[in-house]
């Protein structure tokens, strides 16, 4: 378990990295912060009006009972237990009850978030907002945000840094009972940890970002289509987990774009290894290599393979994660003997799922 004051040794060193991956790392790590030791979060229920004009709420009229306290514990074992684990011991939000606000008629979700990001102790470092109404059938579950930076190294309070994360009330409808599911808190607080959507095949609009079942930042709700007593989200992508210093820097390869690599990949999911090739593509993009284990949080997965995806950054931030050469939900990972093709690279898995990577237009790496 992590702990408020752990010290975690820094992960990928990005001197040997090729831009515009090292750009990345270089502009995630002063928001390393949030990803660090206890998060503080503070749980806070938004009443909606019977008359809202909110479209998030489609003018449905039933109402949910909630208290801070309560959501508070139905939130706090497994989501506390699943960032432990993903992060290996580096991150674990703690939940605490915050306090309660009704919004105005024409109120969005923001306004709630305002209210309690002003009324948060100075302890806290994000707060987790729930509706008592639950929303429109073609609005999105949930709102997450990594506010903005610290004016000084961080860690720094909510009021500081304005880190929020909404769901509505729907997964916590009585028909749950004392089991509801987590995999959206879990999905929106990734986004209070500065990770992005990663579902969105190229040139596509927003309604593929849940499409990929290979990550809590797409269908969060994956593993529950498979195993319906399933609760939590899926495991997250290795990028992800360079974004918040999770990687040591042995734990990643980055391709020469002259004569590619060869690597053999252990789980990303894992705690050891080699976990992530990275290979340049262009001024803004790089693919991502990474084995998937059909084991833990990823259990819903047909079989271990191999996931590529696409990866955009502007201005050193992510703004595109899509995973490559399949169709949803992206499951059809590449197999042992298997090999793909890009316009930059082509890749073969071999035994031991040994990843060969070669620049277009060259026959060895």
């Amino acid at each position: 378990m992590a702990t408020a004051c752990e010290t975690v040794p820094p992960a990928v060193d990005v001197g040997p990295f090729d831009a515009p991956f090292s750009s990345m790392v270089k502009a995630s790590t002063p928001g390393w912060w949030r990803a660090r030791g206890v998060d503080r979060i503070e749980v806070w229920v938004c009443h909606v009006p019977l008359d809202s004009t909110a479209a998030v709420y489609g003018g449905l009229q039933l109402r949910r009972v909630f208290t801070p306290q309560a959501l508070a514990s139905a939130v706090s074992p497994r989501v506390s237990a699943y960032f432990d684990a993903v992060s290996h011991g580096r991150y674990r939000p703690v939940f605490v009850a915050g306090g309660e606000w009704t919004m105005g008629r024409t109120d969005l979700p923001q306004a709630c978030a305002d209210h309690a990001i002003a009324a948060a102790a100075t302890s806290t470092r994000a707060v987790l907002l729930v509706a008592d109404a639950e929303h429109a059938g073609d609005q999105a579950g949930g709102i997450g945000t990594a506010g903005v930076p610290c004016h000084g190294d961080g860690p720094c309070p909510v009021g500081e840094s304005r880190r929020w994360a909404y769901v509505g009330a729907a997964d916590f409808s009585p028909r749950w009972g004392t089991s509801p599911p987590v995999d959206l808190v879990e999905h929106e607080l990734g986004h209070t940890l500065g990770w992005v959507h990663s579902g969105t095949p190229p040139a596509t609009n927003i309604a593929g970002d849940y499409d990929s079942a290979l990550d809590v930042m797409s269908d969060s709700a994956a593993p529950r289509a498979v195993e319906p007593a399933r609760r939590d989200g899926p495991d997250t992508l290795a990028i992800d987990r360079v974004e918040s210093g999770w990687l040591p820097t042995s734990a990643v390869v980055v391709a020469d774009r002259a004569h590619g690599a060869t690597a053999a990949l252990s789980p990303s999911t894992g705690a050891s290894g080699l976990r992530l090739m990275v290979l340049p593509v262009d001024a803004r993009s790089f693919l991502t290599i990474e084995l998937l284990s059909r084991s833990g949080f990823d259990g819903h997965l047909p079989a271990d393979g191999v996931a590529v995806h696409l990866v955009r950054v502007s201005n050193g931030q992510l703004d595109h994660v899509a995973p490559m050469f399949s169709e949803p939900p992206y499951t059809a990972l590449v197999q042992i003997g298997g090999s793909r093709h890009s316009q930059t690279w082509k890749l073969t898995v071999t035994a031991g799922w040994k990843v060969t990577a070669v620049p277009v237009g060259t026959t060895a790496a």
